[in-house]
């Protein structure tokens, strides 16, 4: 079963703008791991302590992946973490983060992305 970690941006879009995101990734690659790194929960946390959609929309992002998997991080970035974790384990990325896409992708990792509240997997 492949492992998917997701990061915040994400979460964020998929409770923001609902979509087929989990068919979508089963059709694109099978059954999935779903798997959270401490630190996006962290930072997640920490949004959802704010006021405003922002602040509601990362409550609910904490709530949607309440049955994810966790796995540890490190001490770098949380868009560090998870290229990391990702590229040692193979496993795919979900983000709307294009830098982090980016970086990935130089690095030969596999991304899950939306493009017009579809997933894209590259």
């Amino acid at each position: 079963m492949r492992k998917v970690i997701f990061d915040s941006s994400f979460l964020i879009a998929v409770v923001e703008k609902p979509t087929t995101w989990f068919e979508d990734m089963v059709e694109g690659i099978g059954t999935f791991q779903p798997v959270m790194l401490n630190c996006v929960k962290e930072e997640l946390e920490k949004l959802a302590s704010g006021q405003g959609r922002r602040s509601r929309s990362a409550r609910v992002a904490l709530e949607l992946a309440a049955k994810f998997a966790r796995e540890r991080c490190g001490g770098g970035s949380v868009d560090d973490e998870i290229a990391s974790a990702a590229l040692s384990s193979g496993a795919l990325v979900a983000t709307i983060d294009e830098e982090l896409a980016r970086s990935l992708r130089r690095a030969h990792g596999r991304v899950a992305t939306l493009k017009r509240g579809r997933v894209h997997l590259d």
